[in-house]
């Protein structure tokens, strides 16, 4: 039925996936020369000093990319409400399509933004970073709840 708690986590899974793909996920300035990077899940862009000249910009489309596919498998997952065994086989592998699209953003903030300029300085994380590990949460809670039916079902069969 489609009804079901684990129905409410998926769909919380979808859209967490879309507010990775629209809002901010991080961002730094500088305050001696107002330099300015920021991540969305397009790319990581690099303003440069006051006059806002743009400065490179690096493409992130895999964000997109990945974080598009894990919200598509987590509606898929929901229509699949009838057979719970391929439920659970995709939110395994939406499990890893999430920790794919959290490990490119830290590649992204750690490895390009972080050193960008001033490294001491950490930046401050956005909505769409928060939102992926919300997204992950979620999804482990509606496999819980996915394995937790199948188990009823299957005691329910054994008695018959």
């Amino acid at each position: 039925m489609i009804q079901r708690v684990q129905t409410i986590f998926l769909a919380i899974v979808a859209i967490c996936m879309g507010v990775v793909c629209a809002t901010p996920i991080w961002s730094k300035f500088s305050s001696i020369n107002n330099d300015k990077i920021s991540l969305n899940a397009l790319s990581l862009e690099h303003t440069l000093g006051e006059a806002n000249k743009a400065g490179n910009s690096t493409p992130a489309f895999y964000i997109l990319g990945f974080a598009i596919l894990a919200g598509l498998i987590a509606i898929f997952s929901i229509l699949q409400f009838k057979n719970r065994k391929l439920q659970m086989l995709l939110g395994a592998i939406n499990s890893m399509v999430i920790a794919i699209v959290l490990g490119v953003i830290f590649y992204f903030v750690f490895q390009l933004g972080k050193p960008a300029f001033e490294p001491n300085i950490d930046g401050q994380y956005g909505p769409g970073f928060y939102a992926g590990g919300i997204a992950l949460l979620a999804n482990m809670i509606a496999n819980r709840f996915i394995r937790r039916d199948e188990n009823l079902v299957r005691s329910a069969d054994r008695m018959r």
